[in-house]
Order: structure tokens, then sequence, then C-alpha cells
């Protein structure tokens, strides 16, 4: 589609409010009385008040005529719907936006805007920093916004914070150690150094020591991949203790300690090929109730993979719930969350037969698997949209031969439905780990977060784009 605001050609990157009718090159009415968003030079325009997925599916080529009041784009963007079909849709040639340029996405309908820019460049308002080539978010798993979006930290970038919801740079604070977000309070930071847990107000630079576990050296929130519970109160560590490698909850409400998994004692030992085993990551679960851990542990060939990817689920005094989750990757790469059942529960995509490349959700108190999809080979999975429950955001790579969803971030809903919001484009080309999307959700699940090379052959320069979903229908 093609919309031609009649104003001056010279506002580039103004967005502009039209009212007028949609016609096709014959001249005939195709649409009624329309509203709609676009930019000049030939931007996609989104369109309100008409059967979007009809017009769409016309193949019809239009024009808009109409005058316009120029409006900014944050004063009541006009976007499509959110597109729930599984139809392939392929990623659309486009030039990439600037430095907190928007546009609309025109196959799916959000608004995206470009919150790096290029490298080398300074970084507006940090006195002595400039963008570096790599300048992105941390990974799917751990929250990029604070609790209520007013705050948005960029780890590739000294962790440096923008504001949530205009992407202008503020500050970098000084971290005491590995760091996660609050999840209720907006300017707080936990964090862990060597045998200390704290908490670190992120404006002021304060710090305030929470725990202090002697006899334990390397205390680690994961590392990389642990999250607290979603109410903020529980989190589970790893280090070593007596030369052991092992891992414990606490309660930061109560003040509570529970007992250490010997991960020696659990599987994770020198296997039986000489290959060490080793703990990938461990975490607490979104309700609270059990210590998850995942690694290369002492289970059998699967999949062509010797003991990689596996899982086991611990209560909180160290009793293991069910058997491991001995399938390579089933779920790999997941996010815990709590579901429309109120299960608590691991999101992800299957790396085994018998629903390989699906997204499936596995519960915790049982191991017992649902699929969610019905297509696609999904690659990271996000359920950091803590307010709004029921729903995991889920990066899909360019390329392979796993249809539908490519090159896209999706929402997928946790009921079994096989509901999905395909939300946007990646423009995201894999030639190292740090290429990966890895689409990360804002609390409230209005926005998402990942990482774009704009299809870079060279994989570099990486920057960052914000989503915002469009109403729903």
């Amino acid at each position: 589609m093609r919309f031609r605001p009649e104003r001056d050609k010279g506002q580039v990157n103004e967005a502009h409010r039209c009212k007028g009718q949609v016609k096709s090159r014959k001249g005939q009415v195709v649409g009624g009385s329309v509203e709609f968003y676009g930019l000049c030079k030939g931007m996609t325009g989104m369109i309100q008040g008409m059967n979007r997925r009809g017009f769409l599916k016309s193949g019809v080529s239009t024009m808009v005529t109409c005058a316009a009041s120029g409006i900014g784009w944050n004063r009541g963007l006009v976007q499509a719907a959110v597109v729930t079909d599984t139809q392939p849709k392929a990623t659309p040639r486009m030039a990439p936006p600037g430095y907190l340029e928007s546009y609309v996405d025109p196959v799916f309908g959000s608004k995206v805007t470009r919150i790096t820019g290029r490298p080398g460049e300074a970084i507006p308002g940090i006195e002595g920093k400039v963008w570096p080539e790599v300048a992105r978010h941390g990974y799917s798993k751990r929250p990029a916004w604070n609790a209520d979006g007013s705050l948005l930290a960029l780890e590739y970038c000294d962790w440096l914070i923008l504001d949530g919801r205009t992407y202008r740079p503020l500050f970098i604070p000084k971290r005491p150690g590995e760091c996660r977000w609050h999840p209720l309070e907006p300017n707080r930071m936990i964090f862990v150094t060597n045998n200390a847990l704290g908490v670190l107000d992120v404006r002021s630079g304060a710090t305030e020591q929470i725990a202090h576990f002697p006899g334990y050296t390397g205390l680690k929130i994961g590392p990389g991949e642990g999250n607290l519970s979603a109410d903020g109160n529980r989190i589970a560590l790893a280090g070593t203790r007596d030369g052991r490698l092992v891992g414990f909850a606490y309660d930061t409400r109560e003040k509570r300690k529970y007992p250490d998994i010997d991960f020696c004692r659990v599987g994770l030992t020198v296997k039986s090929d000489g290959i060490p085993a080793y703990m990938d990551w461990i975490s607490i679960s979104a309700g609270g109730a059990f210590v998850v851990v995942n690694g290369r542990m002492d289970a059998p060939v699967d999949n062509g993979r010797n003991g990689g990817d596996r899982t086991l689920v611990f209560d909180l005094g160290g009793r293991q719930m069910t058997a491991m989750w001995t399938e390579y990757g089933r779920p790999s790469h997941y996010d815990l969350t709590v579901d429309d059942a109120g299960e608590e529960v691991a999101v992800g995509v299957s790396k085994s037969p018998p629903d390989q490349g699906r997204v499936i959700k596995r519960r915790l108190r049982d191991g017992l698997v649902t699929v969610l999809t019905t297509g696609g080979y999904a690659s990271h999975t996000s359920t950091r949209n803590t307010q709004r429950p029921g729903w995991a955001y889920v990066s899909y790579q360019a390329g392979g031969s796993h249809g539908p969803y490519r090159d896209e971030l999706v929402a997928v809903r946790l009921d079994g439905s096989m509901t999905v919001e395909r939300l946007a484009h990646l423009h995201t080309k894999k030639t190292d780990y740090v290429t990966e999307a890895h689409g990360v959700p804002s609390p409230d699940g209005r926005k998402a977060l990942w990482a774009t090379n704009w299809g870079s052959t060279t994989g570099r320069p990486i920057g960052a784009c914000v989503l915002e979903i469009p109403p729903a229908r």
C-alpha cells in the first residue's frame, strides 16, 4: 500500500494524521472514511475503520489523498489490529531507521523504534561515552525494563539506563555485582557479589546488604539466567561451599535460607564418557515454590545429545520433585512463569520429538507437557511480561525450513489454544551469539525489545529496537 499525504514533502520523519477515502488504481472507492497515520516519502500508513485482513488480501495497490495535520509519534499512533493468522510472511525489505526514529511494521502493524545510535557516535547526555559496535540488552530471560516500565537497561552499553518510554539516555549506574531489576520496586535492583546478597538504588547508587552467607564463594544469580520470584521475595543462588558446587533458595522477606542442593549428588559429576558435567543455570520459579536447575547432567543419550540441556526441579527444601527431564532441550532456552490455571511452568522450544521446534510448556510439579504452537522452530522464549500473565514472547530466527514464523517476534498464549500474536519482523541475521534477537517484553507486555543487525552479512553493527503492540481487536 502507498499513502501520499498532501503536505510538505520536506517533513521526512514526521508522522501525520490523515482522513480521507481509500481508492484503487482505477479510482474505485474500496474503503469508507478512514483515519490513519503515515510518513512522507511513501512510508506505509496503517488504516483504522475497515477490514484490514480482507483489504490486504485484495491485492489492490491503493492511494489515499487527503489533507493532513502534523502530529508526533507519541501522541496516539493508530496501528492495525494484531495479526493472529499462521500464514508465512516474508520480511519486507526496508532501510534501517535512524536513532530514535520510528516506523510501523508494514506486515504486522506494530510501531517500532530504534533506541541505539551508530557505533562511535556520542551517547547523548552521557559524558565521554559513545555507542559501541554491539549496543543491546542482555538476554531474553533477564528483564530489560524496571517494574513500572519507566527505565530500560542496555547491558552491552555498560548498563546504560534509558527512559523506558522515550528511550533517551539517562545515566550509567555503578553496579556492585550481578544484578536483576526488582519485579515490584521500580528504582531497585537485587545484586549478588561473592557471598552477599544486596539491593541497589539505581538512581542514588546507594546499596544495602540483605544477607551474608559465610563459607560460600562465587555466588551467582543463575549465572545469567536466574530471576526473582514474581513477588520479589525469593531468589535462588549458586556457588561453592567446601569445594562443592551447590545451590539454594533464599526468602528476602522472611530472611530465611533454605537447605543446600548438592549438585554433585544429583548428577552434576564427571560422566562416564569423561566429559565434565556442569550446571548451566539455577533459578527460583515464578511462584517461588520450586528451584529449577538446567545443565549437562548424568543423563542418557537423547536426540544425539549426551546429557546436555537437561532439567531438574526441586522444592525449596531440596527434594527432587520428579524424575529428571532426560529429553534433550524439552524445553530449551526457556523461561519460567505461572500459566492460566495457576500452575508453575517452564515455557520454551522443544528440541526433541515428538514436538521438536514447537513452543511447549512443562509443568514443574510433574513434568506434564502441553504443546502451544502448530509450526515454526522457535529460538528463545521470555516471560518477563509479569503483568500480562498467560503469554510468552518467542523469538524466531531468519532462514530455515520451518514455517510459518521466520525472523519474527511472536506472543504465544499459554492456555493450549494455539493462539498467537505476530508482533514484528526482527531484521536480524544470526552470525554469532550476540546477533541472536533474544526478544524480551516489558512487564505490562505492551512493548518488547530485541537485538538487530538489520540483516548485515558481517553480523555488525548490532543495535536494539523496541516495538509497541497494536491495540487488541
